[in-house]
């Protein structure tokens, strides 16, 4: 097959999937500049795979490690098909529905992964092999009421958000560098670390946002120590969520910091990152009163957010001030 047949081909896969695992990705990847783009899209979608072998609660140990082998097994030699078919005959039933179907197009993610420049194909392999390792890491610490609490504490908490997003921060702040001009940015040790903690933040927020449903599938990865367990349903004591959510703001207060840092030069980066952050602080001013078991944000809230990013993509001091207003509102609800 002619070769750029082949790269249409498993990139027009990788564009169609993208947004049916993930809309809010699908609407801000395309904002970054090529190859970052197709980067972010082959990345994440790599790592949504070796999600979907975590939360698959169906597989037992034992299978779980041999998905883990046979994912790494093909990222490490991207240009052998045979060895992401490999990975998935070693399912003993390909889930159903969307992610049926990522996991059934990894020939085609992996092309995608293999076309990129080096200095971004490694980037990706380090994070996911440091992902997965995190993850088979990563046990219940104990059980309750049929629950299965992963963390123990919030040092846990952040060790795991840490594995499982801290790594991709890490990874896309890897990206960056390799695009920005360092005559015009140099890069500081703290500026990485922000980057690293604004993944710490996304996902903290996704796990206050989804706690109700992991619960309901008999897991949590917030520390029981949290949860009032004189409650029929699993609920969050009111101290405990608000601890929580100031603990993720700490994290989203150094992604602001991380993005005001990029230069203003760089709108499609910026818009990636504002359209991730933004819209997690104003989840968790959903989250904050305890009263929507999913708190989710609404199309016409998700669009207000982006029409304050692109229309003031030059001016930080709108989108800062954006932010710190619904921070001051979800810390306001949280202490009520």
């Amino acid at each position: 097959m002619d070769q750029t047949v082949v790269d249409t081909y498993c990139y027009t896969f990788c564009d169609r999937i993208l947004p049916e695992v993930s809309r809010s990705f699908a609407l801000i990847i395309p904002k970054c500049p090529p190859p970052l783009n197709r980067a972010l899209c082959v990345s994440y979608l790599i790592c949504r795979i070796a999600d979907t072998i975590e939360d698959r609660t169906s597989l037992d140990i034992h299978q779980r490690e041999l998905l883990y082998d046979a994912l790494l097994h093909a990222i490490d030699k991207p240009e052998d098909r045979s060895r992401a078919e490999d990975f998935i005959k070693a399912w003993p039933a390909v889930p159903d529905g969307t992610y049926g179907q990522l996991v059934n197009g990894i020939c085609d993610v992996l092309s995608a992964f293999n076309r990129l420049p080096n200095e971004l194909r490694q980037p990706i392999k380090i994070c996911v092999h440091d992902m997965v390792l995190g993850m088979r890491d990563t046990h219940a610490v104990e059980k309750r009421n049929d629950i299965a609490f992963m963390c123990a504490d919030l040092d846990e908490l952040d060790q795991y958000c840490h594995h499982v997003a801290g790594n991709v921060g890490i990874m896309a702040t890897s990206f960056f560098e390799s695009r920005f001009d360092p005559t015009v940015f140099s890069p500081t040790d703290q500026w990485r670390e922000d980057g690293r903690l604004m993944g710490l933040g996304l996902q903290m927020t996704n796990i206050i946002k989804d706690c109700h449903v992991d619960a309901r599938r008999g897991v949590s990865f917030i520390p029981s120590c949290y949860v009032d367990f004189s409650q029929s349903d699993y609920r969050l004591l009111r101290w405990s969520r608000a601890e929580l959510i100031k603990h993720t703001i700490g994290h989203l207060d150094s992604a602001m910091r991380y993005i005001q840092a990029v230069p203003s030069s760089e709108i499609g980066i910026r818009t990636f990152l504002l359209g991730s952050v933004l819209p997690a602080i104003a989840t968790l001013e959903l989250a904050a009163s305890g009263k929507d078991d999913h708190p989710k944000l609404d199309r016409t809230q998700m669009a207000a957010i982006f029409k304050c990013i692109e229309h003031h993509h030059n001016d930080s001091k709108v989108h800062l001030a954006w932010y710190e207003e619904h921070r001051r509102r979800t810390l306001d609800i949280a202490d009520s």
